[in-house]
């Protein structure tokens, strides 16, 4: 297990197998609503896994989220984006996003563009994810064999680009939901597979 020490002045995981911590990680979504509005919410069941290699450019991510655990904190307003009129979770289970390439951005140590394919809907289109290294550190519950690495990332998508409704017309113009949606990832990937502790705490 690396620690803290022998990882200092890093910038990611060390080569090797990490697991998103679906405990410990965000992904977010903030969309137009009603024209004016904006509203806020999460997918809160998610399972992936980093495979890092020598060569941080090299590795890959492979992330897919259960669509039906969108929450945005009103049941009825769930519902309605959970179906057919907007994400159809019935016959489109899941998101899935799969990596096809990492490069080094200039915003400074630790920045980097995460380029991906993201299926949506039953419907794959590229997307790019602007993200960072935050930081590391060991595991709170079991220190001695765990550690994690915190990663920011952020992008944009467009509904209509993966068939996604908006709602239909509103009687003071503009459409229920908006187009564009802001995607905010906060993420810590953990070296332990974290399924035998999610079925510990009857979280799985």
């Amino acid at each position: 297990m690396q620690s803290a020490v022998e990882n200092e002045g890093a910038r990611g995981p060390a080569p090797g197998t990490w697991y998103l911590d679906p405990l410990h990680s965000s992904l977010i979504f903030v969309a137009r609503y009603l024209r004016f509005g904006r509203v806020q919410g999460t997918f809160g069941d998610a399972r992936g896994v980093a495979m890092v290699t020598e060569d941080p450019t090299d590795s890959k991510v492979d992330v897919t989220i259960r669509a039906a655990s969108l929450n945005t904190g009103v049941a009825a307003r769930d519902n309605h984006l959970r179906s057919a009129d907007f994400l159809d979770v019935e016959r489109h289970p899941q998101l899935r996003f799969v990596s096809t390439g990492i490069e080094p951005a200039r915003r400074g140590p630790g920045a980097f563009l995460l380029h991906g394919e993201l299926t949506l809907h039953g419907t794959t289109r590229p997307v790019t994810l602007d993200g960072r290294w935050v930081g590391e550190a060991p595991d709170y519950v079991n220190p001695g064999e765990g550690y994690g690495h915190f990663f920011a990332a952020n992008t944009e998508i467009r509904l209509g680009d993966f068939g996604v409704g908006d709602g239909g017309a509103l009687p003071w113009g503009g459409r229920l939901v908006g187009d564009t949606v802001d995607v905010v990832l906060e993420v810590r990937l953990q070296n332990l597979d974290p399924e035998p502790f999610l079925r510990e705490i009857g979280h799985a």
